[in-house]
C-alpha cells in the first residue's frame, strides 16, 4: 500500500465547521477528581486525585480525542467523541487502560451551555443509566458522572472533575 499518494482531493477550505462543541476541550489541562466509593449504595467515601489530559479534535471538530494519565490511580484512559451531524447529538466512548475494551457509549447534546449525555450500561452485573454532564470554559471546565438504578428517577453522582488549563 502506497501511503505517499493522496487519491481523493482534500475538501474546499471554504467547507463549513460542522461543530465546535468540544473546541473548548483542545490543549492540555490539570484536573482534580473527586469521585465516590462505592459508585452507588450506602456508605460511601469521597476520595480526591489528580490528573491530567490532552485533547484534540479531528474532522472540522466532528470527533474529540482525549488521553487522561491518573498516576495516582495506575491507570490512563482515554475519551473518542464522535458527532452524528444529521442528528445533531455526540456519542461518547471511554476506553480504560485497565479494561481494554471500548465502553458502551453515553449520547447527547449541548444545551444552554451545558452537555448532557445518557445511555444505558451494567455496572457489577446491574442495569443502571449513565450520565455526563460537561460545563465548557475557556481556562477552567467541568465533568460529571452519575449512575440511576431506576431508569432516570434517581440519579447518584460519582465522579467529578475539575479542569484547569495549562496549555
Amino acid at each position: 500500500m502506497d501511503f505517499t499518494r493522496r487519491h481523493t482531493p482534500p475538501p474546499a477550505l471554504d467547507v463549513p465547521k460542522l461543530t465546535d462543541d468540544f473546541d473548548f476541550l483542545v490543549g492540555r489541562w490539570s484536573f482534580h477528581n473527586r469521585r465516590r466509593r462505592p459508585v452507588l449504595g450506602e456508605p460511601f467515601e469521597w476520595y480526591e486525585h489528580d490528573a491530567t489530559m490532552e485533547a484534540r479534535t479531528y474532522f472540522d471538530g466532528a470527533i474529540s480525542f482525549d488521553e487522561g494519565w491518573f498516576p495516582s490511580e495506575g491507570f490512563r484512559g482515554a475519551t473518542i467523541r464522535l458527532y452524528n451531524p444529521v442528528e445533531k447529538t455526540w456519542s461518547i466512548h471511554w476506553i480504560n487502560s485497565q479494561r481494554g475494551r471500548l465502553e458502551t457509549p453515553v449520547i447527547g447534546a449541548f444545551q444552554d451551555g451545558t452537555g448532557t449525555f445518557e445511555g444505558p450500561d451494567e455496572w457489577n452485573g446491574q442495569p443502571i443509566d449513565v450520565r455526563f454532564l460537561w460545563t465548557p470554559g475557556t481556562d477552567k471546565a467541568t465533568w460529571e458522572q452519575s449512575f440511576s438504578p431506576d431508569k432516570g428517577k434517581t440519579w447518584t453522582t460519582n465522579w467529578h472533575m475539575e479542569h484547569t488549563r495549562t496549555e
